[in-house]
């Protein structure tokens, strides 16, 4: 997989060295020099040539002495860098020196330590080498490739990568709601403005392997297209986009004849009063938009309602589809398969002996399989025809694996790689960057950025053809910040990172972060071995002597062996080390050791607590750009003013109380500055760091000279913090700070100490810090003036993108912000006097068109949080995709606005958190009002809102992607205005607190929840038992169910016909064991039950179950023993057992040591018990706490008379003392917390 990575590292290198020569042969001034930089250059061009035609010719690298030059050529031109670097180094620290307040003397002393010839030296000794190496590449690429490799062009992929034979549409398993969306958009009548546009399009944007074509056949084959259209054509794409060819293809299928030279004209004649669905299978084109034109061209001359459905893995290939066929266009991102619907297609696949009864614990270990692989088809399929005959050995080795590790899987590569391979050089290697971060990693794009540009993996500011950046005339784009910017957007509209918005249902925060898929996370790791390597547990066989870029993991596996293998790493440019813990004594020093002898470092972040040994070795570090470190004491953060290269310093934490602070001016290089709050105003000389354009916390102090007008020269600065604005002395000092002539800056924080209470000067001194136009973000907080500053009541911030106000608590009014029609996301939290926005509550509530104000038209998130007195809104627009409302008191929920159009306007709400609104009586009308509008709604909560009676007339039923449901603490809630289910059947999630008498109703409207996963109900007391087996034999993918506190609970109901479930609690229902009605046996397998009364083990359909994995029984003070008969029957399987607080336990079953796959006992607070059983051989972890001191005796290691019982197990535990284990109240704890705080953060995908 990286036998390539020498040509693109190679090409990377000569790249770098055109530019690079021209900075060298300025430092080697004289005649000859120039004559011999011309000679260089040639040389290296020549290189570049020969690269870009092997690259062409796809010529793998299988010729070592070839492949070592080439990396022996990047060496050099790493010494060139180093050799400028080092002299530029020296150049800044000759400058800080003669800024610095020293004597003559020691000045004189400091700079005859930099004696410009050596240097020079070195850097004409790098040229001379660079030449060499150039020469022996060029040699041997002529002797062993020119001679062998035939001239041709490089094929198109094949087939096979392009359309595995795996995917075949009879293989297609969970795709009946995309498949209908898909079916809906078909079906759909054209909308009155297509005169002018017969043709609308449809894209299915996915990664490899998600079943794209699948899908696309599943709709083509299905009659309803037939008959709806009069020509229906499917056509594979080229790799590379013909139009003609296209059109050709076309043309064959509908005349069945050749096409000729006017092949357009002939088709557009073909289509006339014709409707087309043209189907365009697997589309990579993104950037020439003239061959979209020349192949739409013939088509609108189609009939009115014809339609394009594309399937294409990158989503700029969907928005150059978008703007160039015009009209209505939909997008349908094509995510992983749900769990159960990927195990349902694991197990379609198997040998039918593996679905029989005899192999139910195999299927079990299948179910983890089908999980682990990232819910991808194609992977899945792959996996399955490795497995399908091996029903011993291989299943419990594969869980264990990457897929990539499994014999036959491999050849899946080929297919996945395709994506990378279309990337133009400088992505790839931005992409293959990320593999030093562990999967699932939450990637921000200004972190990344920097990390780029500081690890030299952005180092000139240039575009070339194939970057797919759009086009600029903005100068900026020379700062490779911008460009690194520019490469991340880039990446993601191909859809190698995944956006995904992170907002908090507490507080109501949001975070934008992106990740990549478990299976590009894997692909970047495999693209870039021999450049990149993470070390964790294992990996350390990833490291070889052409690595660039380390990431350490796991520092407890560094050696003295490993240590040395990095530190003879001779190019190694970003070292990222991670602990969560502090290092110790021995680790340090290996640490320490490397970082002396990687003298070349450019980035180096220390995730490790106090690494103040390792931080000795900075002075050897010249060449760094990127420092972060969690904590840094006073005499190594001197040792890092002297790093005059660094870019970015991040220190979360600084052990001194008041740090000096005074050399930071010298780091003239300077751009991002994180360090705690309040540390930046200490800096001295601040205005002397003109590079800096990240200021973060700056606090303005009485009386010790930190002003704002120290910022006035600081122009560059992008991202700036002011805090503590209540100390602004007047009106002119405001003015000093020259925010509105800080063209770059896009985002500004202000901040008072709301607890201020003189606001003489608040009114003036926030006018005088308008922010220049292009701000793109801004935060006001604690603000306690009455004024509307003139620039936002009359909405002059017309960038704006984010506003968030907070705690400016005597503003009463605001405006709609109806004009910043760029504003995505608006944040109103404590503005606890608000009263309306736009127009008055009177304006509002009388006017007949209530939609007339409406807030910014591309609003993606509204948060209004603790404004009580706020009654009504304006009308929210339909690009709102996320709605947090707590504390606010509103009466009736806003409305969506609605255009002038007749056609009803569909909302993009994703996400709606209602809590505490006091005087909200009824969701019958506003928002909830007219559900069909909200057909992209997939999380509604609605949380103790004391008034709340009556939901919607029809439930929740029309909200047909609705898939989580929280209803918590509404206990006026009645369902007598409910009409039919109250419950969508794309529901995924449930969870039902007290809500009134609504929970019976909610229950019944279980049936036929076909996408049911998980439902919670907690504290129901108006429940007596569960639904029949009529209800719960409909959910064929319940797997976990959570029941506590329904203290009325009389009955299980049907529960045993919930064969998907795998993890059920039941918890503080005192009344179940007491249940004297018949129950049904059990069908389901459980991964995890968890209970508080061993006595429901003899309940059915508890009393039947097999195969469970782990059990917890928590708080049973009335149990004496286990339930022996029970454990034998699930012995084969149940590899964990918990107990917790069982004050009356006296024995375990004689019979234990039967349990053949028990590896966990743990057992809390048993004072009772006197003796252990022969316990089984499987056992490997033992822990017994809170026991009699006597029974610890018995035990003791090596001592104890029945130490010899337990000492073939692994880890023993056995104390007299308790460390608090109570599994039933952690748990109702968690109950109780989910109740007030729903759910961990909610994650929107984009």
């Amino acid at each position: 997989m990286a036998e390539d990575l020498p040509l693109l590292a190679g090409r990377s290198a000569a790249t770098l060295a055109l530019s690079l020569l021209d900075k060298a042969f300025s430092h080697l001034a004289g005649g000859a020099e120039e004559i011999y930089k011309e000679e260089l250059l040639e040389c290296v061009r020549r290189i570049l040539t020969i690269l870009d035609e092997a690259e062409r010719r796809l010529i793998k690298w299988r010729f070592p002495s070839l492949e070592i030059s080439i990396w022996e050529f990047t060496r050099a031109v790493d010494e060139i860098e180093d050799a400028v670097d080092e002299i530029q180094y020296h150049r800044l620290e000759d400058a800080a020196v003669r800024r610095g307040p020293v004597s003559k003397l020691v000045k004189r002393k400091i700079l005859a330590r930099f004696v410009p010839g050596s240097g020079l030296e070195r850097l004409r000794e790098a040229v001379v080498r660079l030449g060499h190496m150039a020469s022996v590449v060029y040699r041997y690429y002529q002797r062993s490739v020119a001679r062998r490799a035939p001239g041709v062009a490089a094929p198109s992929p094949s087939e096979h990568e392009r359309y595995p034979s795996w995917t075949a549409a009879d293989a297609v398993v969970g795709r009946d709601e995309e498949k209908g969306q898909v079916m809906r958009w078909l079906m759909k009548l054209p909308a009155e403005e297509a005169e002018t546009n017969p043709v609308s399009a449809f894209a299915i944007v996915g990664m490899a392997g998600m079943g794209k074509s699948a899908l696309a056949k599943l709709v083509h084959d299905d009659p309803q297209v037939q008959t709806n259209f009069d020509i229906v054509v499917w056509v594979k794409v080229s790799f590379e986009f013909r139009a003609a060819a296209v059109v050709s293809d076309i043309l064959r299928s509908i005349a069945a004849t050749e096409p000729g030279s006017s092949a357009s004209a002939h088709l557009a004649e073909k289509l006339r009063d014709k409707k087309l669905l043209l189907i365009l299978d697997d589309v990579w084109e993104d950037e020439m938009r003239g061959r979209w034109e020349d192949l739409l061209s013939p088509i609108r001359s189609a009939k009115r309602g014809s339609k394009i459905l594309l399937t294409t893995r990158m989503q700029s290939v969907a928005d150059m589809a978008a703007t160039t066929i015009g009209g209505e266009f939909e997008c349908l991102k094509l995510d992983g398969l749900q769990e159960s619907d990927n195990f349902l297609l694991f197990k379609s696949l198997l040998n039918p002996d593996v679905n029989s009864e005899d192999y139910a614990n195999l299927l079990l270990i299948g179910e983890q399989i089908s999980k682990r692989f990232g819910a991808c088809p194609f992977l899945t399929l792959a996996v399955v025809s490795h497995l399908r005959d091996d029903l011993k050995t291989s299943w419990t080795d594969v869980l264990q694996q990457h897929w990539y590790q499994i014999e036959g899987i491999y050849s899946i590569l080929p297919s996945l790689k395709l994506s990378y391979d279309h990337l133009p050089a400088r992505l790839q290697i931005c992409f293959r960057y990320c593999s030093l971060f562990p999967r699932g990693h939450k990637f921000y794009m200004d972190k990344l950025v920097d990390m780029w540009v500081s690890s030299g993996l952005i180092p000139f500011p240039s575009r070339e053809p194939g970057d797919s950046l759009p086009a600029t005339d903005n100068v900026s784009i020379l700062n490779p910040v911008d460009v690194g910017e520019e490469y991340f957007t880039a990446l993601t509209r191909k859809s190698f990172f995944c956006r995904m918005l992170e907002t908090d249902p507490c507080g109501g925060n949001q975070k934008e972060y992106y990740v990549l898929h478990s299976l590009l996370h894997d692909l970047a790791q495999l693209v870039s071995r021999g450049e990149c390597a993470r070390v964790d547990n294992g990996g350390f066989q990833d490291v070889m002597w052409t690595t660039r870029h380390i990431s350490i993991a796991n520092c407890g596996i560094l050696t003295h062996e490993r240590a040395r293998k990095i530190s003879y790493l001779r190019s190694l440019r970003t070292l990222i080390i991670e602990s969560e813990s502090c290092l110790d004594q021995e680790t340090e020093l290996l640490l320490g050791e490397i970082l002396k002898s990687t003298k070349c470092l450019r980035l180096l972040q220390l995730s490790v607590p106090s690494p103040f040994h390792v931080l000795d070795r900075f002075p050897n570090l010249i060449h760094l750009r990127y420092i972060s470190l969690i904590s840094c004491d006073e005499s190594h953060l001197h040792k890092i003013f002297k790093s005059y290269h660094l870019q970015v310093l991040k220190l979360s934490y600084l052990t001194a109380k008041e740090p000096d602070l005074s050399d930071m001016y010298n780091l003239r290089c300077l751009r991002s500055l994180h360090i705690p709050d309040n540390m930046s105003s200490k800096i001295h000389k601040l205005g002397r760091l003109t590079s800096l354009q990240v200021l973060r916390g700056f606090e303005v102090v009485q009386n010790d000279g930190s002003r704002l007008s120290t910022l006035s020269n600081l122009r560059s600065l992008r991202q700036l913090g002011l805090m503590n604005l209540q100390n602004v002395q007047n009106c002119r000092e405001a003015m000093e700070v020259k925010l509105k002539e800080k063209h770059d800056m896009r985002i500004l924080l202000l901040s008072w100490n709301r607890y201020n209470n003189d606001t003489r000067l608040d009114d003036q001194i926030i006018g005088n810090l308008e922010p220049n136009r292009e701000i793109q973000i801004l935060h006001i907080h604690g603000y306690n003036g009455s004024v509307l500053p003139f620039w936002i009541a009359n909405s002059l911030l017309v960038n704006l993108v984010s506003l968030e106000l907070e705690y400016c608590i005597k503003w009463k009014s605001l405006p709609s912000l109806q004009e910043l029609n760029l504003l995505q996301h608006v944040k109103l939290q404590h503005l606890f006097q608000l009263e309306y926005m736009g127009l008055e509550l009177k304006e509002l509530t009388d006017t007949n068109e209530p939609g007339i104000v409406c807030l910014p038209r591309f609003l993606r998130s509204l948060i209004i949080g603790w404004c009580p007195n706020l009654k009504i809104l304006p009308t929210i627009p339909p690009s709102l995709e996320v709605l947090i409302l707590k504390h606010v008191g509103f009466m009736v929920l806003p409305g969506i606005h609605q255009r002038e159009s007749k056609t009803s306007v569909k909302s993009e709400l994703t996400f709606v958190h209602i809590q505490s609104c006091a005087h909200l009586t009824s969701l019958d009308k506003g928002l909830l009002e007219c559900q069909e509008q909200l057909g992209s709604l997939s999380t509604l909560i609605i949380s103790h809102c004391e008034s709340l009676r009556h939901l919607p007339r029809n439930g929740f039923a029309a909200l047909h992607h609705l898939k989580f449901l929280e209803m918590v603490a509404c206990p006026l809630l009645k369902d007598g205005n409910t009409e039919g289910n109250i419950l969508p059947i794309s529901l995924k999630n449930l969870d039902m607190n007290p809500c009134g008498s609504i929970d019976v109703s909610m229950l019944l409207s279980l049936r036929n929840l076909s996408f049911l996963t998980k439902l919670t109900l907690f504290n129901c007391t108006n429940l007596e038992k569960l639904p029949p087996a009529e209800i719960f034999g409909t959910l064929q993918v319940l797997s976990d169910l959570s029941v506590a506190r329904c203290r009325g609970l009389l009955s299980f109901g049907g529960l045993g016909a919930v064969s998907s479930l795998r993890m059920l609690s039941i918890l503080c229902c005192d009344k179940l064991n007491l249940s004297d009605s018949p129950q049904g046996c059990c069908s389901f397998m459980l991964q995890e039950l968890r209970i508080d009364c061993q006595a429901l083990l003899f309940v059915e359909p508890l009393q039947s179950l097999r195969y469970t994995k782990e059990l917890y029984i928590c708080n049973d003070c009335a149990m004496e023993s286990l339930a022996e008969g029970w454990l034998l029957q699930n012995a084969t399987s149940l590899h964990s057992i918990k107990i917790g607080i069982a004050e009356s336990l006296q024995s375990l079953p004689s019979q234990m040591d039967k349990l053949e796959a028990l590896q966990s006992l743990h057992i809390e607070r048993a004072p009772l018990m006197k003796l252990l059983p022969q316990l089984p051989a499987s056992l490997s972890k033992l822990t017994i706490w809170g026991c009699d001191p006597m029974f610890m005796k018995q035990y003791e290691k090596d001592v104890g008379p029945n130490w010899g019982q337990v000492k073939h197990i692994a880890h023993v535990d056995i104390k007299s003392y308790s460390e608090g284990m109570s599994c039933s109240n952690d748990q109702i704890q968690g109950f109780e917390k989910n109740a007030y705080n729903p759910r961990h953060p909610f994650v929107v995908i984009e």
